[in-house]
């Protein structure tokens, strides 16, 4: 549950008994005016304050009273980018790369942020160190070899064993301490001949480190972050059916870890349903669906989330279109009862809306060339004069006014967010592709 409390005014913030800064410097600079602080907490977002960026840097003050946890400072709310740390009533100051910034993030000041991606950078080094004897060990056919290779592994091992005790022991009095201890990896005391039992111990073990029962781990978004990868990263199958089986599997062990916190199942459960939309994985969301977030409480299911799931499902690739109906000349008509053409495009789009006013011309010039694809073209509009002067130029579409906007069930039905949206069917009405964008469209048929 992704939810933004968002100001989207630039409100300015003064705290007037601010006792810690955080300080950033984007490097190289871009042309970002401005910051966004935003509190991870259960899940949410939560809006903190927001800052100018003068030559690449911005400060945000921080009054004494505002709680401890993970934050992310977001530079493009739109596109979620952003980065993330621990604010633990200290100043913080760091500068990042915005292409890449978890890679690039580094701190000059805090002490939970200097020893938490410390760690993380060395135990991610020795980590690969255990996995390229264990990659060579899978290989290996001699029994000298592989006597080696053992010797190697369980050198790299202890050494990985005995760094992350000594991180635990240095970060004991920081909130740090509670993800390094969380995200102390499995790896079992002998490298394994069988790439099959080598992902297994893995996936038996991944849930040992973690405990819903740390508060600091499950209000952040640790928790849900490492499910993700539980479900998604760990269960890669060799097509489409047999990876959808391995996920289910895995949801299924998750969704048991978790047990009865239903904050925490919530969500886990809105992020893979999210994942999969993203996707356009259909089985699988109705799989979260049907299996476990309708039988979550209602105070704990998003609703907007659900109105997209409902519209995404009405129009996935593979699906039949949903039909709607419209009078021309006095006759009713139907989407599915359309006939005559090999292909269908239907279009959303508004005469008032400048893109559409310069992409409809080019797209009706492109389409009419075609002979076995005819277009139902919805105009979204306020009043019915400008699409009439619009549409009068697209002789060879149907054109259909809908005079409710955004409000029109089409729009529901289609999930429509943004026009012009251009959605391709076969001769039965059943959705073949979703364009991005006109070119996109454009290199589907030129070569038809």
């Amino acid at each position: 549950m992704r939810k933004i409390l968002f100001i989207f005014a630039l409100i300015t913030c003064s705290f007037l008994q601010a006792q810690f800064t955080i300080q950033g410097t984007i490097d190289p600079d871009h042309d970002y005016s401005w910051i966004l602080l935003y509190q991870m907490q259960n899940g949410d977002q939560t809006y903190v304050a927001n800052a100018d960026v003068i030559d690449g840097q911005f400060t945000f003050e921080i009054d004494e009273d505002q709680p401890a946890g993970i934050y992310r400072a977001y530079y493009k709310i739109e596109n979620s980018l952003y980065v993330e740390f621990i604010y633990n009533k200290e100043d913080v100051e760091f500068s990042f790369d915005p292409n890449s910034p978890l890679a690039s993030i580094s701190f000059s000041r805090s002490e939970e942020n200097i020893v938490y991606h410390d760690y993380y950078n060395s135990i991610k080094q020795q980590q690969h160190k255990i996995d390229s004897v264990q990659v060579l060990y899978f290989k290996a056919t001699e029994k000298g070899e592989e006597a080696g290779l053992k010797k190697e592994y369980n050198t790299f091992l202890a050494q990985l064993k005995e760094q992350q005790a000594l991180y635990e022991k240095n970060s004991s009095t920081l909130m740090a301490n509670h993800f390094i201890r969380a995200s102390a990896q499995y790896n079992s005391d002998q490298p394994h001949k069988d790439p099959k039992d080598y992902l297994g111990a893995i996936k038996a073990h991944f849930f040992d480190a973690m405990s819903l029962s740390d508060s600091v781990l499950s209000h952040s978004t640790f928790i849900n972050d490492r499910l993700h990868d539980y479900v998604f990263y760990l269960n890669q199958g060799d097509d489409h059916l047999s990876q959808n089986e391995l996920q289910k599997d895995a949801i299924e062990k998750a969704v048991t870890w978790i047990g009865t916190s239903t904050e925490v199942l919530s969500n886990f459960e809105e992020e893979l349903l999210e994942t999969y939309l993203l996707q356009e994985n259909v089985d699988m969301i109705n799989f979260v669906l049907d299996n476990y977030y309708m039988s979550l409480p209602a105070a704990y299911q998003n609703e907007e989330l659900l109105r997209r799931l409902t519209a995404s499902l009405k129009t996935a690739i593979g699906v039949t279109a949903p039909d709607f109906s419209w009078k021309q000349n006095g006759t009713d008509f139907s989407l599915h009862s359309l006939t005559g053409t090999d292909y269908y495009i239907v279009l959303f789009f508004s005469s008032n809306c400048p893109h559409c006013q310069m992409e409809i011309p080019e797209f009706y010039t492109f389409i009419s060339g075609i002979e076995n694809i005819k277009v139902v073209a919805v105009g979204l509009e306020d009043e019915k004069e400008s699409w009439e002067a619009m549409t009068n130029e697209y002789a060879e579409f149907i054109n259909i006014l809908d005079l409710d906007k955004w409000s029109s069930q089409k729009v529901k039905d289609y999930g429509i967010t943004a026009i012009p949206t251009y959605l391709v069917l076969d001769v039965d009405k059943k959705i073949l592709a979703k364009p991005e964008d006109f070119e996109e469209l454009k290199s589907m048929f030129e070569t038809k």
